[in-house]
């Protein structure tokens, strides 16, 4: 007995890695071949390219810094202007507080999935299960992911385990739904 015989699922993961092979090869001419292999499908079947890691990365940098650099920013200012005595640890516990509290902030800010990192980059989080927006709901908690845990999501990212959300190529994706190709065969 194979080892496909016995997860029937295998089969199933085997047709779909086939399927996006030969769009990805029917899209090489439209998207180019860089593009064309990072062409990807949402768990619905929707077809989508897949952003660079370079471009993930560097997305996600940004948004980090930026909010890392305002935590801090607030603690200094509250450490070097205020006359409390304990003045230290009290900017010890702005910093900390911002660094949990502004991802959320940011991220209802950008619930379309698009903070000032993927606008920068031209990428886009969406939901694996079909390519939507975050959302209002899970923006805050998907920013705070992305900041504060981020060397494990990059981890997660490059194990590809347990994806909820995905980095898409926008100006990539919208060049593949114009070919009229939008679906897995």
């Amino acid at each position: 007995m194979t080892e496909e015989t016995r997860q029937p699922g295998a089969v199933a993961r085997a047709d779909r890695r086939a399927a996006l092979a030969e769009v990805s090869t029917q899209l090489a001419p439209t998207l180019g071949p860089e593009a064309a292999r990072r062409v990807r499908a949402f768990e619905n079947g929707a077809l989508y390219v897949d952003s660079t890691m370079s471009g993930a990365l560097l997305a996600w940098l940004i948004d980090a810094v930026l909010l890392y650099a305002v935590a801090v920013t607030v603690a200094i200012l509250y450490g070097t202007g205020s006359f409390d005595p304990d003045r230290a640890v009290g900017a010890v516990v702005i910093g900390i507080s911002l660094i949990v509290v502004l991802p959320f902030v940011y991220g209802w800010a950008f619930r379309n999935g698009r903070a000032l990192g993927g606008v920068l980059t031209g990428t886009q989080v969406v939901r694996m299960k079909d390519g939507t927006p975050i959302g209002f709901a899970k923006a805050g908690w998907a920013m705070l992911i992305r900041t504060v845990f981020l060397p494990f999501l990059f981890w997660a990212a490059i194990d590809g385990v347990g994806q909820v959300r995905v980095s898409i190529d926008r100006t990539a994706t919208a060049r593949l739904h114009d070919s009229g190709i939008t679906r897995l065969p």
